[in-house]
């Protein structure tokens, strides 16, 4: 009797463990993310160097937050060899028409990117303040959708560091639509937003060992009670 408590409650506890982490990965997930902006005059010697910026995020379901947005942004005019390292996310802009966020992460902890502008200018801006950045959109009813044309448009990047980008000419490099005229705004003859694609991580390797050690435990408990 006493020994049928027990396993009662090792079997309540590991389904709990599995409920409790089943659970979590129902509203908070992690997000890889892709997106790529068309270089266009690059693009005539070298059509598949793009700017890209990669990276990942946290989203909650529960309270539409979405969090530790990081990544690399390359640049086509190195051959995508060099990267800015964006870790700070600094601006979270929820768009009601789009229906989700605009989320941006930087390079240093600070928005400001253009020396003398703010970080809705774009164009060649010559001496900018060593900072990148790069916006993003999540879709709040699905992050996975395939983005529409006007969400699309909204995605941004602007790279004002030295080193292998601009060279010796120390330009910003830039990457949007104009909201004004609709046309492609950015550096290089009008370098503009493409794509982006957002796919769900691989559930943490901790997730998945709270999940077998839970089933591990009710084979054990099963087993017993086959053997009694």
């Amino acid at each position: 009797m006493f020994g049928t408590k027990i396993r009662q409650a090792l079997l309540a506890g590991a389904l709990s463990t599995i409920a409790g982490v089943q659970s979590a990965n129902a509203t908070v997930i992690t997000y890889n993310i892709t997106e790529s902006f068309n270089q266009v005059v690059y693009n005539t010697t070298h059509p598949t160097w793009d700017t890209i910026f990669t990276g990942s995020f946290t989203f909650d379901s529960a309270s539409n937050t979405v969090s530790n947005l990081t990544g690399s942004l390359s640049q086509a005019m190195s051959g995508n060899t060099t990267f800015r390292h964006l870790n700070y996310q600094l601006s979270s802009v929820y768009d009601a028409g789009l229906g989700g966020f605009l989320i941006s992460s930087f390079y240093q902890n600070t928005t400001d990117v253009f020396t003398g502008g703010g970080f809705a200018t774009g164009g060649s801006v010559a001496y900018g303040n060593q900072n990148a950045y790069a916006t993003i959109f999540v879709n709040l009813a699905d992050p996975t959708a395939a983005l529409t044309t006007a969400q699309i448009d909204k995605l941004a990047y602007g790279d004002c560091t030295t080193g292998g980008l601009m060279g010796t000419m120390n330009k910003c490099m830039t990457g949007y639509i104009n909201p004004t005229t609709g046309l492609q705004g950015g550096t290089m003859q009008g370098t503009y937003p493409i794509s982006q694609t957002i796919t769900a991580a691989v559930p943490e390797p901790d997730a998945y060992a709270m999940l077998i050690a839970g089933l591990g435990l009710i084979g054990i408990i099963g087993h017993r009670r086959k053997t009694k």
